[in-house]
């Protein structure tokens, strides 16, 4: 099979789709990849892709500043789906991907990715939806009818664009969805890429991913406050647009990074800080590390909801939330067995999900269907 890969977003979009990715190339099938940002692919293993194309996604790059922190907004982030993932950015989506799908026999993306699952409907090529939300609470089918009518009306499509595609892949524990969201009937589970946990080495990890660090306000001032407190080894990955520097001279303990690697370090940490994307939970899930969420939009209140629900660590008021508070949380959910058992548990549940190549036997059975 031609397999083009597509994803909107950064990395995040990409990475759960990787053990089926890589599945379908060790199967022999060819892959190529329509990447939301030039940057998305650096998590793909080398040689993945026959070959990688890049397309516009209509973000402006950050200048280096930190913009205020403003307080969540759940039915905003809600909304934003229908108008933005399924508007403009399906629109670019479509126009990207529209030129690249002769000889290709399937279209795997992400579960944002509208705009390729209507590009592959024009074209009657079999969809496979990658969900890259843990939660399954941010993208609701049933809010998102009236946006895919337009783009479906837009694009002069005959039949209605299917958001969770032919096939839905999902490579979470059941149980980590919102019940209130369940996965639809044609759900293939499917185990992720494993995680080592190394041995406890008493650290902490902190960081506000790729996006959301420079929408941050003074948040990572007051973490670094509350490590500065503690005595752990700490390290703090600021993200790639900004300056270390910018925080001043921290104590021997506490590192300010803007990259580390961290399949490596959230493995031997004690705690992760972090906003609450899908892509966090989860490596800290593989990793065994109990977690506090501070989450400030997108995806991240509703992580934090399963967190919270799990009893995988603790949740914080990002706006709100002093270096006295933190500091404290950070010492209770360290000093919790009972939450790194529960942790523990997860891990091993997801582990025992059905490995990748029961979701390319799926994917291989609904192209010859097709």
């Amino acid at each position: 099979m031609r397999v083009l890969c597509s994803f909107v977003g950064g990395a995040g979009h990409l990475v759960p789709q990787l053990p089926l990715l890589e599945a379908l190339r060790d199967a022999g099938h060819d892959l190529a990849v329509l990447a939301g940002r030039s940057s998305g692919t650096a998590s793909a293993p080398a040689g993945l892709f026959r070959r990688t194309m890049a397309r516009p996604d209509g973000r402006t790059r950050s200048d280096g500043d930190i913009s205020p922190l403003l307080p969540l907004d759940r039915e905003h982030e809600i909304a934003a789906v229908a108008d933005h993932f399924a508007g403009p950015a399906a629109l670019r989506s479509v126009a990207a991907i529209g030129g690249e799908l002769d000889g290709i026999d399937v279209v795997v993306c992400d579960e944002l990715d509208f705009g390729a699952m209507a590009a592959a409907a024009r074209a009657r090529i079999p969809v496979v939806v990658v969900s890259v939300i843990v939660s399954g609470a941010l993208v609701r089918p049933a809010l998102l009818e009236s946006a895919l009518e337009r783009l479906r009306l837009e694009l002069g499509l005959a039949e209605p664009i299917h958001p969770q595609g032919d096939l839905f892949v999902v490579p979470f524990v059941p149980r980590m969805r919102n019940p209130d969201f369940p996965a639809p009937p044609h759900t293939e589970w499917m185990r992720p890429a494993e995680g080592s946990p190394s041995p406890r080495d008493g650290s902490i990890v902190a960081t506000l991913g790729t996006e959301f660090n420079t929408e941050s306000g003074d948040l990572f001032d007051r973490i670094l406050a509350a490590l500065a407190e503690i005595d752990a080894p700490a390290v703090v990955a600021v993200g790639r647009d900004l300056d270390p520097a910018r925080f001043g001279p921290q104590p021997p303990h506490v590192r300010v990074e803007r990259y580390v690697h961290l399949a490596e370090v959230v493995g031997r940490a004690d705690v992760v800080l972090h906003h609450g994307g899908s892509g966090l939970f989860m490596e800290c899930v593989l990793g065994g590390t109990p977690q506090i969420v501070l989450p400030m939009g997108a995806d991240q209140p509703f992580t934090a909801d399963r967190v919270r629900a799990l009893g995988l660590g603790a949740v914080l008021d990002a706006v709100s939330a002093t270096p006295a508070e933190l500091r404290a949380v950070v010492e209770s959910v360290r000093a919790d067995v009972a939450t790194r058992t529960r942790v523990a548990t997860l891990r091993a549940e997801t582990l025992r999900l059905p490995p990748p190549v029961v979701a390319v036997r799926a994917v291989e059975d609904l192209v010859a269907r097709r």
